[in-house]
């Protein structure tokens, strides 16, 4: 199986949310419930101004690849601005947040190593 997307590829697909993670929202390009791959499951998210992707940690590693803004990254209690054309790699169990102090909206891919999104679970 060899695919191709991107965010158009996807613009019928409704951004997702959650009052947990204020001014963040999401889309999947790579994941076993919505294309039928498996091995990886690849997102983009836009986190706005002021938006924060609150502290937690989930069983898989996972890789940031920022495309836009910039961020402050919390390495369980470390802070670090990240920004575009940095790449982040978060290992399993890691306490980790994203928060954008920046004026314009942080952009980034997300890929973790399970089949789909919904097999990792998010712990605070």
């Amino acid at each position: 199986m060899i695919f191709i997307k991107n965010l158009k590829s996807v613009s019928d697909q409704e951004w997702s949310t959650t009052e947990k993670y204020p001014g963040v929202r999401w889309k999947f390009l790579i994941d076993s419930d919505y294309t039928g791959s498996s091995g990886l499951s690849l997102g983009f998210a836009e986190i706005e101004p002021g938006g924060d992707l609150i502290l937690h940690y989930h069983s898989p590693a996972e890789i940031y690849v920022v495309t836009d803004g910039v961020g402050t990254l919390n390495k369980s209690g470390e802070l670090e601005e990240i920004k575009k054309g940095d790449v982040v790699y978060i290992a399993g169990n890691a306490k980790h947040a994203l928060k954008n102090n920046g004026s314009e909206t942080l952009k980034f891919y997300w890929i973790f190593p399970t089949d789909s999104f919904s097999e990792v679970g998010y712990l605070y």
